[in-house]
């Protein structure tokens, strides 16, 4: 009689536990420091928000960008939330960085305000002519980081992202950021064949995909960061969709981009 083979019973994993290994994982081996959501550009739910902002929990921050620099019903429904910060896109003037900050206050106690993280978003031609007078006006003593959205001004400056001429006008922004003390992000259209040579040259404190954050240490190569992140974007769109955040034509012509980035 021959002996039973024995049946070895493969346990799927759980999409939370691969979604929180590849955070950690995010985070131990590249350096990644926040969690980026959005009611702007990606239209999250304040509901899927919250839920993202729990399951990161004390793994990565959590900052969310809200719909504009005076986009106060954001900015009163996200701050119940376990949210570390907020930023306000396309600020292009003076005013918009008085109306973020002057929002922001309007629905925190001191002692929240001075605890949120407070970042804005540089993405136009006009916020670039900008920036000395952005930089200038008193209400920039409260910005913690700005985030120059690359993809977005390159089309507003009607040159082709990471040409010679378009870097070279990104690295003087940054440096004139760091100048104010303000740490500076770049971030839009990023990709693993892009990310060192746009490091190299414009050299910012940290860069983001459009969801994680990483904080740069020079002389690393963040190839290998940059397809981890986007790898873990397209787990969360699975994810999102299965719990109905998203619907499946969403899920499935976001998880193409993602895809053509990592090709």
């Amino acid at each position: 009689m021959k002996p039973k083979k024995t049946v070895l019973k493969v346990v799927p994993v759980k999409p939370k536990e691969g979604l929180l290994s590849s955070l950690r994982s995010l985070k131990s081996q590249f350096g990644a420091c926040g969690l980026k959501l959005s009611t702007e550009d990606a239209a999250m739910s304040i509901e899927q928000i919250g839920y993202w902002a729990e399951f990161s929990g004390k793994i990565l921050s959590t900052i969310v960008k809200i719909g504009g620099p005076n986009a106060r019903n954001d900015i009163k429904q996200l701050l119940p939330l376990n949210i570390d910060g907020l930023i306000a896109p396309m600020v292009e003037s003076p005013y918009g960085l008085e109306n973020f900050i002057s929002a922001v206050r309007d629905f925190t106690t001191p002692m929240q305000f001075e605890r949120l993280k407070k970042q804005i978003n540089i993405e136009t031609e006009t916020a670039v002519r900008q920036l000395d007078a952005i930089l200038s006006v008193s209400e920039s003593k409260y910005v913690d980081e700005i985030t120059i959205g690359c993809s977005d001004l390159s089309e507003s400056m009607k040159q082709p992202r990471w040409s010679p001429n378009f870097t070279a006008q990104v690295a003087k922004v940054v440096k004139k950021i760091r100048s104010k003390n303000i740490c500076v992000s770049v971030g839009g259209g990023i990709t693993p064949e892009t990310i060192d040579g746009c490091l190299k040259k414009v050299r910012p404190d940290k860069f983001n995909t459009r969801i994680i954050t990483f904080k740069l240490e020079r002389g690393l190569n963040y190839f290998e960061a940059v397809q981890s992140a986007l790898r873990f974007e397209i787990l969360m769109l699975e994810h999102d969709s299965s719990l109905k955040f998203i619907s499946r034509d969403e899920e499935k012509f976001r998880i193409k981009e993602l895809k053509k980035r990592l090709k």
